[in-house]
């Protein structure tokens, strides 16, 4: 069996939680790869079963940046666009700066616009796999 397609759709769930934003930033070793987030993601969707679930959780915040060589903070609408082909929301819930949890949100446009007005937050991301 090829090894690049043993772990093809294996599993129902997958939890990527304060991951994600971390690759290709080479602060663990790995080599610097302005796409290894892209990479990661393409990696854990293959993994992932058709209806499967994912569980992924980031930083989100205005502005979009990377704070060499910690981690990506995310504008919402990156995600939502990386996601879209392949993904349905389920839920998406975040924390925001001071630490309160905001559960279940509507990700309206204004929302999507202004990052849920979180400069260093953590979005909470409930992804179905679609195709």
């Amino acid at each position: 069996m090829d090894s690049n397609t043993i772990l093809n759709e294996y599993s129902d769930s997958v939890s990527c939680l304060h991951a994600l934003e971390h690759f290709g930033l080479g602060r663990y070793g790995d080599k610097i790869d302005f796409n290894g987030y892209l990479n990661g993601f393409n990696n854990i969707k293959k993994f992932l079963k058709l209806d499967g679930i994912l569980y992924l959780s980031i930083p989100i915040g205005s502005p979009q940046r990377i704070d060499f060589n910690g981690q990506r903070v995310f504008a919402i609408d990156t995600i939502l666009e990386m996601v879209a082909n392949n993904f349905e929301l389920v839920t998406f819930s975040y924390v925001d700066d001071i630490g309160k949890l905001y559960k279940n949100i509507n990700l309206s446009s204004h929302n999507i616009d202004n990052n849920c007005n979180c400069y260093f937050g953590c979005g909470i991301f409930e992804l179905r796999k679609i195709k």
